[in-house]
């Protein structure tokens, strides 16, 4: 539990420091013709903690359906601690955005973020009827807990 709040805490203060950057390459899928955007929620997990604007994190999950109602999920950020991610669904029927839900959660599960315990996990949800078709968690932070823990490890 301590070694689990000390990378925690590490993390926040090296994303903090470290802010993010832009990548190139990042797939924009609301040019393509075949998708329909459904959902699309950004979170900033650092934007009242942080004092310049460039160091400002933002993760985000869209949703799309195709012509064949196949479902795609995209989650990109413009941390340099997260390689966008996306999955795909079949699905035989058309959705709305209220068969989607995404709940944010800290690293340490607490659904409302503080300063040293910020957003870092989404778990997106399809539903049908009320029932859950597909729950996916996505986590924004992998990279850098796994460079912590190797820093800690070397030490």
């Amino acid at each position: 539990m301590k070694k689990n709040i000390i990378l925690s805490v590490c993390f926040m203060f090296l994303l903090v420091l470290t802010g993010c950057s832009s990548k190139d390459g990042e797939k924009d899928l609301s040019m393509r013709q075949d998708l329909a955007l459904i959902y699309e929620e950004t979170v900033s997990p650092n934007k009242e903690y942080v004092k310049s604007e460039e160091d400002i994190v933002n993760y985000s999950i869209e949703v799309y359906q195709n012509k064949d109602y196949k479902i795609l999920v995209n989650a990109k950020s413009n941390s340099q601690f997260f390689e966008p991610m996306q999955y795909e669904l079949e699905y035989d029927k058309k959705i709305t955005e209220s068969n989607i839900t995404v709940k944010w959660t800290t690293l340490m599960g607490n659904p409302k973020a503080k300063e040293n315990d910020q957003l870092g996990v989404a778990y997106v949800s399809i539903l049908e009827n009320g029932k859950v078709l597909s729950e996916r968690k996505i986590s924004f932070v992998n990279k850098a807990i796994e460079t912590i823990t190797d820093t800690v490890n070397k030490k």
